[in-house]
């Protein structure tokens, strides 16, 4: 009788644990998701530069508010809702930038299709690996700050070598279109920032 109580209190007990696992890996798939949204929102000429660094900035913002509610190992309900409240605003804000009227100089856009016009193949190629380097390395930064492997100056770090590298694409695609030698660039950035998030995560650092 003893150990069948002792079994159902463990089973409660991890109860909390499993939603909280739950939850916390939800916002961070918010997050991945809507950094792709604005990234996708730039490559087609949806937003202008000025709208994807104010979509960033709060981005940033929500990002923090995450990374301080976890900062003792936890996120409490309040924390967690406030938190998705934040990120519904983003995904609205997102959603209307997007569909406005303004789009970035240079690129017409199909707000159907969300392509710019006479976009090539080889291009949209070469972009889409690009910005599918910079969402897994954003989720690797997250997933360090989850589990303790990076403390909180090793990610701001890392987060702002990432916000560097996505000003850097950013730039270089202003005209419309990526170059070998700005591709190259990047692609060389983004090895480093590979590395980087790789050996901080691997050090004997670890948040308290």
């Amino acid at each position: 009788m003893k150990l069948r109580i002792t079994v159902i209190a463990v089973l409660l007990a991890a109860v909390p644990a499993v939603g909280y696992a739950q939850s916390s890996s939800r916002i961070d798939e918010r997050q991945a998701d809507q950094q792709r949204r604005i990234q996708e929102g730039v490559k087609s000429g949806q937003l202008t530069k000025k709208e994807a660094e104010q979509l960033r900035q709060d981005h940033a913002r929500i990002q923090a508010m995450i990374d301080k509610a976890r900062a003792d190992g936890r996120i409490t309900r309040e924390e967690r809702e406030r938190i998705e409240a934040a990120q519904d605003r983003e995904s609205e804000r997102i959603r209307r930038e997007r569909r406005d009227d303004q789009t970035a100089k240079g690129k017409g856009h199909d707000k159907g299709k969300g392509y710019a016009k006479g976009h090539d193949k080889h291009q949209d190629k070469a972009s889409a690996h690009i910005d599918q380097r910079q969402a897994d390395q954003q989720r690797r930064i997250d997933e360090g700050v989850k589990s303790g492997q990076l403390t909180k100056k090793e990610a701001e770090r890392l987060r702002n070598e990432q916000a560097r590298i996505q000003k850097m694409e950013d730039k270089a695609r202003a005209d419309g279109k990526l170059t070998r030698e700005e591709r190259e660039r990047i692609e060389r950035a983004q090895n480093q920032q590979s590395q980087a998030i790789s050996r901080e995560r691997q050090d004997k650092q670890v948040a308290k």
